[in-house]
């Protein structure tokens, strides 16, 4: 019979599976449906694990030749999230050995290919999450919208909106941001950004969408989105600090995951120079993999060890 390992990568659009042998020789790859279960209804979470356990069914060797699952997702931290998604997987016969982990652990494993060092994610949120060789972990960050995910796109669309209507208030001066939000919105007036950052049915990527007028700006050398890019790598340092200190990974290896911290230069080149005082001797690496192949090693390493 032909065995095998998988990972799951689970988020708010899609979900990755990658399947591989036990010898770690990739086999299949395939996506489902969104899989989080902060942001999804059961019905939803049910109609993609049926897929993800659909595909499973048809590798070679089937739902008996998988010797170990990892699924990767946010909102583990709710027990109940770890019951239900574990349950709901079992009952469709899927018995081998289960994990279920945090998308950052599945990250830092891909990022650095091993659970030894930091990662450090800027996207629609903002985390850092760290493992040592000892086992230890640390987490800054993550908390969502409504209280952190500072220096984040989120964060950073948000402080552009703020910088927007205070420039019409004539509160500040000298700042492009107030029209290129306005035509970005295809708006008119003040109301126009009041109506779109309130609107029915918000949510935050409708903020983070933008945050690419930062770019706009800076290249227009902008003072106010100068000090906006300045805050966000500010924020970005302070998740990485307490992560490393902790850790005792001020000598480790760092991976900058996330759009803003792959497709924003100047925040990205602020980081590392301000990083660069702080911790001389830390190691920014180019990551290796991406969550999926995190998750599926996490998987077969769980297989090694146990022996199952």
């Amino acid at each position: 019979m032909n065995e095998f390992v998988a990972g799951l990568d689970g988020g708010g659009t899609k979900t990755a599976i990658e399947i591989r042998d036990l010898e770690g020789n990739v086999i299949a790859s395939a996506t489902a449906g969104p899989l989080n279960y902060n942001s999804q209804t059961k019905e939803e979470l049910c109609k993609t694990m049926d897929t993800i356990i659909e595909i499973i069914h048809n590798i070679p060797g089937g739902i008996k030749g998988c010797k170990s699952l990892c699924i990767s997702t946010a909102g583990i931290s709710n027990k109940e999230a770890i019951t239900f998604i574990k349950e709901y997987v079992q009952s469709g016969g899927i018995t081998c050995d289960i994990m279920i982990v945090g998308d950052h652990e599945a990250a830092l494993y891909g990022a650095i290919g091993k659970p030894d060092g930091i990662i450090l994610i800027s996207g629609t949120g903002s985390i850092c999450f760290g493992k040592n060789i000892a086992g230890s972990s640390c987490r800054t960050g993550g908390y969502g919208h409504l209280i952190d995910d500072e220096g984040s796109g989120y964060a950073i669309g948000r402080d552009i909106l703020a910088a927007a209507v205070r420039a019409y208030d004539n509160r500040i001066s000298n700042t492009v941001l107030l029209e290129l939000v306005l035509s970005e919105i295809n708006g008119c007036t003040i109301q126009d950004i009041i109506r779109y950052t309130y609107k029915p049915n918000w949510n935050k990527t409708d903020i983070a969408k933008l945050a690419p007028l930062l770019l706009k700006a800076l290249s227009k050398e902008d003072e106010q989105a100068k000090l906006i890019c300045n805050k966000a790598s500010d924020e970005l340092v302070k998740l990485v600090l307490p992560v490393a200190k902790q850790l005792e990974l001020e000598q480790g290896n760092l991976a900058l995951l996330g759009g803003i911290l792959n497709h924003y230069e100047p925040i990205r080149t602020q980081l590392i120079e301000k990083l660069g005082a702080h911790l001389p001797k830390l190691q920014i690496i180019k990551p290796q993999n991406d969550s999926v192949t995190g998750a599926v090693l996490i998987a077969l390493e769980r297989y090694k060890q146990q022996g199952l």
